[in-house]
């Protein structure tokens, strides 16, 4: 018996199996599709970087000659800016990405069976048989649904949004922009750039049918797609965010877009899937090594779902009403007066060596319970701060210890995240 098989060989899939293995766990992945297989969603925000760095293939990803993309042409309201990102989204081939992706699952010791399905499931003592399309019989102590939206595990889920329907297409053009573009169109948006092969890749989406050269010729920045025949009809599929209710159980897991689906507004999906994978395989891990901390590992992996899932929601929700302000974070001077929020400091499911277990730590003003800054632990830190302490006395404590420049910057986190409030003199 295996402790995890998982089902599916996208983003989601390799990440849980990758991680589960470098954990030291015996991992069977199935893929039902031979790779390289073509797929949508190219462009990879930044803040997928620190997935790679946490899987161990950041220089994979570097060597594999993807296309970085820093700058955006953005049209909003009648208005077209530059916006240069502080670090490049990643435009990638997906076919060759998640080609890559599996190969490092493998490398890690997961074994791939491919192309296969899982036709038949079924519970044992102890875990799960399933039978593959290749006749082999399979036995497993942990079983992850990685298959995506038709997710076979049939979780209950609730949508986030109102119904979205997304067109794709790709062109072969002579000169193609090196800029990513963005564009809302009234209730519609687009998005589009430049692949690593040289073809111009552009999606439209929004709460209606509207055929996609209907979109792209009432655009401004895309317009002079709508003439030009793409190289295949453009191709509709249902993108409307939903997230599941109960993700993990004691002998099962949802990852990806089988756990939960975001808008593609935020180019973001892929950065969702990854980090739903790592996450995954920690609350696994600890389910099947550490049994006494399983409802702590359900309660991690469970939250991190339901989080993602609202912020998501609520970037993409204020993206499409136009935005609000964003409110200054409190000014902290030396002398400001400040105190520990007490009902910032909780008891909640963490991350410790690969484990999920009981620990305190702080609940920040955005929703997310975190537990260290960097290296620093930040709950003995926060509980330490006395009612009404200077600012500068707060930070002569905590430099004997961390630094005078960060604690200043812990600090001023703690204020903005509200763990830590000021007092009116």
């Amino acid at each position: 018996m295996i402790d995890v098989l998982v089902v599916g060989g996208g983003p989601a899939g390799s990440a849980t199996a990758r991680r589960l293995a470098m954990l030291g766990c015996s991992v069977m992945l199935a893929e039902r599709s031979t790779f390289p297989r073509p797929h949508v969603g190219e462009s990879l925000s930044p803040g997928v970087w620190v997935h790679f760095e946490n899987l161990d293939v950041a220089r994979q990803i570097e060597r594999a000659g993807f296309r970085l993309s820093f700058e955006t042409l953005l049209r909003w309201d009648g208005e077209t800016r530059r916006v240069r990102a502080g670090r490049p989204s990643l435009i990638v081939d997906r076919a060759r990405f998640d080609a890559l992706m599996l190969d490092a699952a493998r490398e890690a010791g997961v074994e791939i069976a491919q192309p296969v399905s899982a036709d038949q499931i079924e519970t044992i003592d102890g875990g799960w048989r399933v039978r593959l399309s290749d006749g082999r019989m399979i036995d497993a102590r942990f079983l992850v649904d990685a298959s995506g939206r038709a997710s076979f595990s049939r979780r209950t889920r609730h949508f986030t949004a109102e119904r979205l329907i997304a067109w794709h297409a790709r062109w072969r053009i002579a000169h193609p922009p090196a800029e990513t573009l963005v564009e809302r169109c009234g209730a519609r948006w687009l998005w589009g750039t430049t692949l690593p092969d040289g073809t111009f890749s552009a999606m439209t989406f929004g709460n209606d049918s509207a055929p996609m050269t209907e979109t792209l010729r009432d655009s401004a920045l895309f317009a002079w797609l709508a003439p030009i025949d793409p190289l295949e009809p453009p191709r509709a599929s249902d993108a409307t965010p939903y997230v599941c209710e109960s993700p993990i159980d004691d002998r099962s897991a949802a990852v990806g877009e089988a756990a939960f689906a975001i808008d593609p507004i935020s180019s973001s999906g892929v950065q969702a899937a990854l980090g739903s994978g790592i996450v995954a395989a920690i609350a696994i891990n600890t389910i099947l090594n550490r049994s006494e901390n399983r409802e702590a590992a359900i309660a991690f992996y469970t939250a991190h779902v339901a989080r993602a899932s609202a912020q998501h929601a609520k970037w993409a929700g204020d993206s499409y009403a136009g935005g609000g302000e964003i409110e200054s974070p409190p000014q902290v001077g030396e002398e400001t007066l400040l105190s520990a929020n007490a009902d910032a400091q909780v008891i909640v499911p963490t991350i410790r060596d690969h484990f999920v277990e009981l620990a305190p730590a702080i609940r920040t003003a955005s929703g997310n319970e975190v537990a260290y800054l960097g290296t620093t632990a930040l709950p003995p830190i926060v509980a330490s701060i006395r009612p009404r302490t200077p600012a500068h006395h707060i930070v002569d404590q905590w430099s004997s210890t961390i630094g005078r420049d960060h604690a200043e910057a812990v600090l001023s986190w703690l204020v903005k995240e509200q763990a830590v409030v000021v007092e009116e003199r």
